[in-house]
């Protein structure tokens, strides 16, 4: 008698590939060939379904029953900070970004410019092949995220939500690493300095947070869609405490004034990703880092003219 009852599949067997959606909702087929993503610490929740109880009345115990009123998917997984390779050229991972409500501005042999946005917002298609099933994320729009920390690799991490479409059988092939760059380390030659209210500073980590606020309408009419209904963008940066007549963190903190971030991870034309945030320091703790002291501050990206709070640029 056998004692194997099937053949497993394996959650190591797997690719990501994405492509921005001309129309919402549409699928564009991504293809391995144009469409790979370099994607790792992937997740996935296929079926994530909205229940009502039935709420019959029966002259015995027990359930009467559910009812699914909505399916969706989540896909979330990190891309390594890293830039196209080319000054002005569009990074491979820039179609995830403009799902998460962003738009793109490129300067020709200069930037590829990425800020928020506060009405028309793009979605993508993404598919996940594990192991021969194709798990297909359409419509999707979500949430990114941003994490520098010393002697690591610095990711953007993109959290996903779709429509819901059925798992089938099927694969990403053909794929192309071409136009995705070889990431650098975050350590202090391919890593600049901290500015916060123009003072130079070393850090250990910088993280900032879109934070979209997400919707999953489902309504008569149809109205079906994944939609971006708000941002409560979020960052937090841990620095090395120099004297306090060189930078004081407490009284900006008091101050509640709107001040400038900026730092600018990566080495070359092309492969340098610079953040520029207008944040209010909301919170300053005492840290150590190394047996050095250090401030831990909660930061609150914040508007000055409108849609400003975080930038990302490759340079």
């Amino acid at each position: 008698m056998a004692n194997i009852l099937a053949t497993p599949r394996f959650w190591r067997k797997k690719a990501v590939a994405l492509k921005a959606e001309g129309t919402y909702g549409t699928d564009p087929v991504p293809t391995g060939a144009a469409n790979w993503f370099e994607a790792r610490n992937v997740s996935l929740t296929t079926f994530d379904a909205e229940v009502v109880d039935r709420n019959i009345d029966q002259n015995w115990l027990g359930v009467g029953g559910k009812i699914i009123t909505s399916k969706w998917s989540k896909l979330s997984f990190d891309i390594a900070l890293a830039g196209s390779g080319t000054a002005g050229t569009a990074p491979k991972w820039a179609p995830m970004v403009l799902a998460c409500g962003c738009a793109e501005t490129l300067v020709a042999l200069t930037s590829a410019a990425y800020n928020l946005i506060s009405t028309a917002f793009g979605s993508c298609t993404a598919y996940l092949e594990v192991d021969g099933v194709l798990y297909k994320f359409v419509g999707a729009r979500g949430n990114l995220k941003c994490a520098i920390n010393a002697k690591g690799i610095p990711v953007l991490r993109v959290e996903l939500t779709s429509l819901y479409t059925a798992p089938a059988a099927g694969s990403i092939s053909s794929i192309s690493k071409t136009g995705w760059t070889y990431e650098d380390a975050s350590n202090a030659t391919n890593t600049g300095k901290v500015t916060l209210n123009s003072v130079d500073l070393a850090f250990s980590t910088l993280e900032w947070d879109i934070g979209n606020q997400i919707a999953r309408i489902d309504l008569p009419g149809p109205q079906l869609e994944v939609a971006i209904t708000d941002r409560k963008p979020s960052a937090n940066l841990t620095v090395l405490a120099p004297a306090l007549a060189t930078f004081d963190p407490y009284a900006l903190a008091v101050a509640g004034t709107v001040v400038v971030l900026t730092n600018t991870h990566g080495v070359g034309a092309g492969k340098q990703l610079k953040s520029d945030l207008n944040v209010r320091v909301t919170g300053v703790a005492e840290d150590q880092v190394e047996g050095m002291l250090a401030y831990k501050l909660t930061l609150e990206p914040t508007p000055v003219s409108g849609n400003d709070e975080i930038t990302l640029t490759n340079i």
